[in-house]
């Protein structure tokens, strides 16, 4: 038996009420009525929290009982879903493991399950959808950073011919692989590969470095990230993490539109580690190929962030690896693949 408030059809001001009876066969008594009523239930609302639970009857009318209420006892439905949700919804110790499991999973969709989705759409992207990809960040880079190079076409040229040699050193064919020069601004002394293989070099980088090798290191670098489809791969996630804030906060087409709009000027600028350090092995592979040492480009590593506050070390926030943890990495993949030919190189 449940105490409660009655309302009648149409009407906002209740009596007080009693409720009893089974499910499918309830008894009402209003205040102040001598018979008792046998009305026929067509929806009771689900329990959630402090809100009161309501009876809505075919006549339109409601009884409304206490949230303390045992409505479930009076309906005999401990045993349904929702009953079993509301009870588990009150317990704090699930609540508390609930919102690990949510945590746990989270954590999982970030750290395995986007890079996975990112590599296999990385792979699949049809090569005129990656060329205007490309076409759309270069002129984005040109028209907030670049300007036209400024280094003399006979330098440009001997640069040109160590490029072309490490392209063909790379057996990279698709998408193939071309180079352009550019006045760094802002952005200084860089190099940078977009999605269609296209890569950048700075005019700042050339001046700051001290021989070939060190300007060939970085080629070969950003010859890596082409190879292992890094850019492609960090628009891709950057989506998948955009959409998992998305469908966390309510509203994924947004963010996911505006993501898609500045995605291939973002993916230019930065990669992770894991990329960072792909794109080095693959640049020690190709610099031993072609004959040339393939630890120079730290040294211009060292030299462009110099000053900077910690560039030598790798932290927990770093999107490259330090110079001191590069340089040994670095080094130590040199030597696995040929430690003779690498004491040779060097000695030259």
């Amino acid at each position: 038996m449940i105490d409660g408030r009655y309302f009648s059809p149409l009407q906002s001001g209740s009596l007080p009420a009693r409720l009893w009876g089974v499910s499918g066969d309830l008894r009402l008594q209003v205040e102040g009525e001598a018979q008792v009523r046998c009305p026929r239930l067509v929806l009771l609302s689900d329990k959630l929290g402090a809100v009161p639970r309501k009876f809505t009857f075919a006549d339109g009318s409601v009884f409304e009982a206490p949230a303390q209420a045992d409505v479930d006892s009076l309906m005999a439905s401990h045993g349904s879903f929702f009953s079993m949700l509301s009870r588990l919804e009150a317990s704090r110790s699930f609540v508390a493991f609930a919102a690990i499991g949510v945590l746990l999973l989270l954590t999982g969709t970030y750290r395995f399950g986007v890079p996975l989705m990112a590599s296999g759409a990385a792979a699949i992207t049809p090569s005129i959808a990656v060329e205007l990809m490309e076409q759309g960040t270069l002129q984005t880079l040109d028209k907030l950073f670049f300007s036209p190079a400024a280094i003399d076409a006979g330098r440009q040229r001997e640069v040109q011919a160590v490029f072309d040699d490490l392209a063909k050193v790379s057996r990279q064919s698709e998408p193939p692989l071309q180079l352009l020069f550019r006045d760094g601004g802002p952005i200084d002394a860089n190099a940078l590969a977009l999605p269609g293989g296209t890569i950048v070099i700075t005019d700042q980088l050339i001046r700051l470095a001290t021989n070939d090798d060190e300007i060939a290191g970085v080629l070969a670098h950003e010859i890596g990230h082409v190879q292992n489809r890094h850019q492609l791969k960090q628009i891709y996630r950057l989506l998948g993490i955009s959409f998992m804030i998305g469908l966390i906060g309510g509203d994924s087409s947004q963010i996911i539109d505006q993501v898609v709009g500045q995605a291939a000027a973002i993916q230019s600028l930065a990669y992770t580690r894991e990329f960072e350090a792909d794109a080095d092995r693959r640049s020690v592979e190709i610099m031993s190929e072609a004959g040339r040492n393939p630890l120079a480009f730290v040294a211009l590593l060292d030299r462009i962030t110099k000053g900077s506050p910690g560039s030598k070390n790798t932290g927990w926030l770093s999107t490259h690896p330090g110079t001191d943890d590069r340089r040994q990495s670095v080094t130590d993949y040199a030597r696995s693949l040929n430690r003779d030919e690498l004491k040779a190189i060097q000695s030259n």
